[in-house]
């Protein structure tokens, strides 16, 4: 089952171990993939040898890595060391992205707070992706702000906001409506926004949930297979495909058909992270095949 060539997977979401992602993206003509977690270690802890073996993989394929998948600015705003060691993790992420031949990092904006707090962090928040582009000068990196749940910018309204602070094309957004599902306050809409972001978009991410009443410390949502949640998948690749994107698009899968716990979906890392990711994404790209001539 072949998919059009936009499409692709992030890695962990379907295994850590190469073997098994090779025999996933043959089966589905896949392009690729954008790399995240692997070899049971999350992409800030990828060794040398990792990345070496990761680009011996994907060349051999014929491949092409679509996006590094750092943590960078998922941190506290006000901690001033963690905000030096991410600036520093992205300085080694430009290296693995130069060494893999992938022109696409993706970064954050801090942790979420009040909307007041939200709305007076902006200025810093620009000021430290700014330091990000100063860094990745003279390369050809774009810098995919992914907006998230847990994150400053959580929804569609909110990324177009910081859009306007970050004129610089080197950046754009991660644009991830699932993840709205998740945020504080959101609008009912998880696309809200969208078409104020039309032309800065990097890549779009495709996961689905349902939202629920949170139990008390728990999420508003719930992840479901693609297509069966609240995003609105069918009528939101048509509304994509309307705005003009020709960008990718990974399956971000997320849910489990024999569940892991929600919190651990948020924090992507290692073989219990993966743990039955093959065959939901299985589930979830036959779900999108029968989806995307809507788009």
């Amino acid at each position: 089952m072949d998919f059009p060539a936009r499409f692709t997977v992030i890695s962990d979401e379907i295994s850590q171990d190469l073997p098994i992602l090779i025999r996933f993206a043959k089966e589905f003509g896949l392009p690729g993939y954008e790399l995240r977690s692997m070899f049971g270690r999350a992409f800030k802890d990828l060794t040398p040898a990792d990345i070496a073996e990761v680009k011996r993989v994907a060349q051999g394929e014929g491949w092409r890595i679509f996006g590094c998948s750092s943590p960078v600015f998922k941190c506290d705003l006000d901690d001033a060391a963690a905000v030096r060691a991410h600036v520093e993790e992205f300085r080694r992420t430009l290296g693995v992205a130069h060494e893999l031949g992938c022109d696409l990092i993706r970064v954050f904006t801090f942790l979420r707070r009040s909307a007041a707090g939200n709305a007076a962090a902006l200025p810093r928040i620009v000021e430290h992706l700014g330091a990000l582009a100063a860094a990745a000068a003279g390369t050809n990196v774009r810098i995919g702000v992914e907006n998230e749940a847990s994150c400053i910018i959580g929804t569609g309204l909110e990324a177009a906001e910081i859009l306007r602070h970050l004129p610089d094309p080197r950046f754009g957004i991660v644009w991830d409506p699932c993840n709205v599902l998740y945020t504080p306050g959101a609008p009912a809409d998880a696309t809200a926004g969208f078409a104020s972001l039309r032309g800065r978009i990097h890549h779009i991410h495709v996961k689905d949930a349902r939202r629920v009443v949170p139990k008390p410390g728990g999420h508003p949502a719930v992840a479901a297979p693609v297509g069966l949640g609240h995003v609105g998948w069918t009528a939101h690749l048509a509304e994509i495909a309307r705005n003009g994107y020709a960008g990718r698009f990974s399956l971000e899968t997320h849910w489990r058909v024999i569940p892991i716990a929600e919190a651990d979906l948020h924090l992507p890392a290692g073989y219990g992270f993966s743990r039955g990711g093959e065959e939901a994404s299985r589930i979830c790209l036959h779900n999108l095949r029968e989806i995307l001539p809507a788009a």
